[in-house]
């Protein structure tokens, strides 16, 4: 017997604020953030044993390489959690990074594959025998899983021992729940975690209110990235966040240079993840390659997004010429001075057309 999803408790809107509410809402080292855990679960319970693991099977939190990343950077209200947790419910997908067992199946859909069921037979489907054949055995923890869906599904509901529609809805419906987004490679951590985004982007999704007009510019490459049929909608999502320096693009670059080299500030959020050449310029692979980024504090943000300053591949810094001697001495910065602690490494392709393209002389 496998379990699909963990038993801690159902993952109610009330359970799952608290597992929210208890995570930090901060990038951390991945250590800081669980000694903050540990300090403020309540009632003394001990989070590492199981509570984590509902809590990374709901895309709740993402450790990588010593980091720890939250999906929630604020305190949601119960509806923007319900929301979140109907898309969960859609694309959850077992095995996964956080179920046991399950070894010779290839990542399912289970909400998919009821859906898929339903319609093929056009009428209610046994509960019991319909997991167990999806899974080829029975499975543990089917309550957990039933309630999951009953809760959240927007159309299926497990109502004495049979999965059927919800209340007005039909069996054409289903249709829209059948081909959907899963996860791909069970043990790819990244990808189960940008499974399920927020709903309306809390930070404004692609507004960015310092960068309308290039925002503006790339409607038409965005809209040609959402129709692009050889990517999945994760993967589509991956690129769009990218564009914003969010996403797997922010979480690698900071794996991978968790600090500005400028000023050797190392809170990551007080850094912001740019590209060097331009996401309006680059390629899909380019947009969401960390080797493509550089993580600087605001000031040095905007004078490298504005080619007023840039790096050559011996680490030096290049200042444009339309900076006065009074302004780089208010910001610090010296042309020629030597940042031993930069980044270089895979980033001189696109360092060399910052320079030639970008910078300003």
């Amino acid at each position: 017997m496998a379990d699909p999803i963990c038993r801690w408790r159902n993952p109610f809107i009330r359970n799952v604020i608290e597992l929210i509410n208890v995570l930090p809402k901060n990038e951390l080292p991945q250590q800081n953030a669980r000694d903050f855990v540990i300090a403020n679960f309540p009632h003394n319970a001990k989070f590492y044993t199981t509570p984590y693991q509902l809590a990374c099977q709901l895309g709740l939190y993402h450790e990588s390489n010593g980091r720890y990343f939250p999906k929630f950077k604020y305190n949601p209200n119960e509806n923007e959690v319900f929301d979140y947790l109907e898309n969960w419910i859609i694309h959850y997908s077992v095995p996964n990074p956080y179920t046991r067992n399950f070894d010779n199946l290839p990542p399912i859909s289970i909400h998919s594959e009821l859906s898929r069921r339903l319609l093929a037979n056009n009428r209610p489907v046994n509960w019991i025998d319909t997991t167990t054949d999806i899974f080829n055995i029975k499975i543990g923890n089917e309550d957990i899983l039933r309630n999951s869906i009953n809760y959240y599904s927007p159309i299926l509901i497990i109502l004495d021992g049979m999965v059927q529609l919800k209340e007005g809805k039909t069996y054409d419906e289903l249709a829209e729940y059948i081909d959907v987004d899963i996860l791909r490679d069970r043990d790819d951590r990244e990808y189960f975690f940008d499974l399920f985004p927020l709903p309306l982007n809390k930070e404004g999704g692609l507004t960015n209110p310092d960068e309308t007009v290039e925002i503006k510019l790339d409607t038409l490459v965005l809209t040609q990235i959402k129709e692009m049929p050889n990517l999945s909608e994760t993967e589509k999502k991956q690129i769009i966040s990218a564009r914003i320096g969010q996403g797997i693009f922010r979480r690698n670059l900071i794996i991978d240079c968790g600090y500005c080299p400028i000023t050797g500030v190392d809170d990551t959020n007080l850094l912001i993840a740019s590209h060097i050449k331009p996401w309006r310029t680059a390629n899909n692979e380019e947009r969401i390659s960390h080797k493509n980024g550089i993580l600087l504090t605001p000031t040095y943000d905007k004078l490298f997004d504005k080619g007023m300053i840039s790096f050559t591949n011996a680490k030096e810094l290049i200042i444009s010429n339309s900076i006065s001697e009074q302004n780089r001495q208010r910001l610090n910065i010296v042309a020629g001075t030597i940042y031993d602690s930069f980044p270089l490494l895979g980033r001189e392709e696109f360092l060399d057309f910052h320079r030639s393209e970008i910078f300003i002389e």
